[in-house]
């Protein structure tokens, strides 16, 4: 098994260009999904991957 099952809050926000402030906002908006290991908070690939397909498109201009 090669692909990442869960994702640390900080590979998170580097993959996604965004500060931590906004990803704990994407938590609490419910945008993005996230389980415990241990005290560990990791997001699931399935989450990070939803949310990147919902984004909207951008437009061409």
């Amino acid at each position: 098994m090669s692909e990442k099952l869960v994702f640390r809050p900080a590979e998170v926000q580097a993959a996604l260009g965004i500060r931590n402030t906004k990803f704990w906002a994407l938590v609490k908006a419910g945008s993005l999904e996230t389980r415990k290991i241990g005290s560990a908070t990791v997001v699931p690939a399935e989450s990070l991957r939803t949310f990147v397909e919902n984004l909207p498109k951008a437009n061409a201009s």
